[in-house]
């Protein structure tokens, strides 16, 4: 092989190295999303209690709304966000894939495919409800105090 061919022969093979190498993450990354617990955190993240609950704790302190208007509400944004899964989880394997080395998803396969990652997935997305559940009337008040801020700032002075 004359040394130009062996130049190009070797550059070829870079080139495609980390093409190869992004196919391998993509490739974990949807791995890592279609593992049962995974699926059952987003079945569980996009129920409807879950979304009544989120709705819930959107609103302003003090506006009235009955559990059954809740999970009414609940079941109406559920399947909007079932309608939406699709997309969500296209996002989701390309960000783990962009976001995590193949290491690091290769480590989550294994911890999420447990016992005990499994339930530590699945609990993860109730615990962090619950927070915000509690947070978002705090949050509320405290950016309604710094509203005229905001205005300042979006208004150029």
């Amino acid at each position: 092989m004359t040394p130009l061919k062996t130049l190009l022969l070797s550059f070829g093979i870079l080139l495609a190295a980390p093409a190869a190498w992004s196919q391998s993450t993509q490739e974990l990354a949807q791995e890592y999303n279609d593992l049962p617990a995974v699926q059952r955190m987003m079945d569980e993240m996009f129920s409807p209690e879950a979304s009544a609950a989120q709705f819930r704790a959107s609103l302003p302190p003090g506006v009235p709304l009955s559990d059954e208007q809740a999970l009414a509400v609940g079941e109406i944004m559920s399947g909007v966000l079932m309608g939406l899964r699709p997309r969500m989880e296209e996002l989701q394997v390309g960000a783990i894939a962009e976001v995590f080395s193949e290491e690091e998803i290769q480590a989550m396969i294994e911890f999420h495919s447990t016992e005990i990652g499994a339930n530590i997935l699945i609990k993860t997305q109730p615990m962090f409800q619950r927070v915000m559940g509690d947070l978002t009337p705090e949050i509320v008040q405290a950016m309604s105090a710094k509203q005229s801020e905001i205005a300042d700032v979006m208004s150029g002075q």
